[in-house]
């Protein structure tokens, strides 16, 4: 019986493995065919996309970055998900948390280090509770969570980019543009050098990982969660309030939105500016690497930056082999295609015994 149990682990932790590398050699096998097409050398051209996003110091610096809120929004989505509820408003999420903890950097009357903090709990707490409004519409009225939190993002957006439109927007510089004034440089998060965007952001975002990790590894919550994702009316048979799990994992799943829109504006950006979180994908890219990870945070980080280094090295492809950027973007849109397509046979797979048991048996 042991040996069964070691077995079945061992196969699926090989499955695990295998799944996202062979779904990330399609998506990269079909972008070599589209650049042969154009009459491109695929071979060169991986080696001058990988080689510049991964390999050289300054675009490092800039995948790296860019990685930050792209894993933070994955994980965000991923404690969601593995309890079942399908969160696809991070963006919106994001655009509330990081507009709440600008206006706060920018009037709070004191500009210290310490104000910063005050900002990130501002913009975690705005976070969490636009991702409840949502949630209390599927509690009260029975809406569909993933519609309400989609269909979200679009209202988040307009109303975001009203404020950087009208009452906040920056007039000292380029009146065009649609930003808010600079935040106060004692605020700023410190940068390692001037010559690229690299900043302790990068850092904080992957001890958030870390520690949402261990939170949904050796916590009650994250046990609890996990088992509500795994079967609802087996939970709430143990003791599981079922409402009050998803409150707390779509509470949990805002805050996370808010501290990546966070580090994006202290670490980056030092303002809110129009489309911020919608133009970048910041979300969507996440929600491709937790798909690939299935679920995991540290995976859900890895392949972060390995999107992040796709999104670089398509933009350095452009300005040095005469490739689109959008390359990239037709990669990584391949490489979720397949994990998708394994992830609804999988469901399949799962959903059959159900169906054969509800039928006596019968096929």
């Amino acid at each position: 019986m042991a040996d069964t149990i070691q077995e079945i682990r061992k196969k699926k932790a090989i499955q695990n493995v295998l799944s996202p590398v062979i779904a990330i050699l399609g998506g990269l096998i079909l972008g070599a065919i589209i650049m042969l097409a154009v009459g491109t050398n695929p071979i060169y051209a991986y080696a001058q996309m990988f080689g510049k996003s991964f390999f050289t110091p300054y675009y490092l610096a800039q995948t790296l970055v860019r990685s930050a809120p792209i894993m933070l929004a994955g994980v965000a989505a991923a404690v969601a998900w593995r309890a079942g509820y399908i969160n696809l408003g991070m963006q919106g999420q994001m655009c509330v948390g990081g507009l709440c903890a600008t206006l706060v950097a920018l009037y709070f009357p004191v500009k210290t280090p310490l104000t910063t903090i005050l900002c990130f709990i501002v913009g975690m707490a705005a976070g969490a509770i636009w991702a409840l409004i949502p949630t209390f519409f599927d509690y009260k009225f029975n809406a569909s969570l993933i519609i309400t939190t989609l269909m979200l993002n679009y209202a988040t957006n307009y109303i975001t980019d009203y404020f950087v439109a009208y009452p906040i927007k920056d007039t000292a510089g380029d009146g065009m543009a649609l930003q808010s004034p600079q935040i106060a440089e004692a605020m700023r998060f410190f940068r390692f050098s001037k010559k690229n965007a690299m900043n302790v952001s990068v850092f904080l975002a992957i001890a958030m990982v870390i520690l949402v990790y261990f939170i949904l590894k050796k916590t009650r919550f994250g046990y609890e969660s996990k088992i509500t994702g795994l079967n609802r009316n087996f939970a709430s048979y143990g003791g599981i309030k079922s409402s009050k799990m998803m409150f707390m994992t779509m509470a949990f799943s805002g805050a996370l939105c808010g501290f990546a829109a966070c580090i994006e504006i202290f670490g980056a950006r030092y303002r809110y500016v129009n489309a911020m979180f919608s133009s970048t994908s910041y979300a969507w890219t996440g929600l491709m690497a937790m798909l690939i990870a299935k679920y995991n945070p540290i995976l859900t980080l890895v392949y972060s930056i390995f999107l992040a280094g796709l999104s670089i090295g398509g933009q350095a492809l452009q300005r040095t082999v005469g490739l689109p950027m959008q390359i990239s973007d037709i990669i990584q849109c391949c490489i979720t295609l397949f994990v998708s397509v394994k992830i609804i046979i999988d469901f399949k797979h799962k959903q059959t015994p159900e169906r054969l048991s509800a039928k006596g048996g019968k096929a």
